[in-house]
């Protein structure tokens, strides 16, 4: 039986459910509602990649790079160094159309363009990656997502997913759930090769955050609900009696 290369999630109990942690190569979606802590769960994974040794490429749509690494930076994810020594590469889609200056590399003029989005992204990923692969965070999909059409979308996906195998590389995709309409979201999550689900529920007057992987090739995995709790060191994930933040 051939073994599955794997890459830790970070978080010990996920990567127990997974045998190990994510397959390596593959394309991952982590898709939620608005304000369900998507953004610190992916961002917690890539820290803990970078510790690791891994290259990454950080893609932004959303927000300046400069805030990201301030936000990180409020959790203990101090990736200025990252960022210096060239480990950490962000390609910035959010800073030109909006008029602000950047410390990115790489530039996406018009993120509302699909081909110059590819364009951009593979010219990072052939000097970032040509020579071991690493991990690339794409936030958001539901910024940009939201004008192009289905067959932009699904060209883009299927791009991306094969990108991730030619650079032997995992892409972790983060989606708000709810931007387009669900005919078009079920293509969105039939392509990676990884789901993970993040949904908000309501106890009472208190709102709780749950995680659970939806789909994960080349993986058994058990069903469940893993509980997210916002900790001032990053997301907690709890399941039954077992709880643990991140990585040692």
């Amino acid at each position: 039986m051939s073994v599955i290369n794997r890459i830790e999630t970070g978080f010990k109990i996920l990567d127990e459910l997974l045998t190990g942690g994510f397959p390596k190569p593959s394309s991952i979606l982590l898709i939620g509602p608005i304000g369900t802590g998507k953004s610190t769960i992916a961002q917690q994974f890539l820290w803990n990649t970078l510790l690791k040794g891994y290259k990454a490429i950080y893609v932004t749509v959303d927000t300046p790079p400069n805030d990201i690494i301030e936000n990180m930076l409020n959790y203990g994810w101090d990736v200025k160094n990252y960022v210096m020594s060239g480990q950490l590469v962000f390609v910035d889609g959010f800073s030109p159309r909006v008029g602000l200056d950047t410390i990115a590399h790489y530039i996406i003029e018009n993120p509302f363009d699909p081909d110059e989005v590819l364009r951009t992204l593979m010219l990072a990923e052939h000097e970032a990656f040509s020579s071991g692969g690493g991990v690339l965070l794409f936030s958001h999909l539901s910024t940009i997502m939201f004008t192009w059409s289905k067959n932009n979308i699904i060209k883009f996906m299927e791009r991306m997913h094969a990108e991730a195998r030619k650079f032997n590389s995992v892409y972790l995709f983060i989606y708000n759930e709810g931007v387009r309409n669900p005919y078009i979201e079920t293509f969105i999550r039939q392509i990676p090769d990884v789901v993970i689900r993040v949904s908000r529920e309501w106890d009472g007057l208190v709102a709780k955050q749950y995680l659970w992987v939806e789909k994960c090739l080349k993986t058994n995995y058990r069903k469940v609900k893993l509980l997210c709790t916002p900790t001032p060191e990053g997301v907690k994930l709890v399941y039954g009696d077992l709880s643990e933040r991140g990585t040692d």
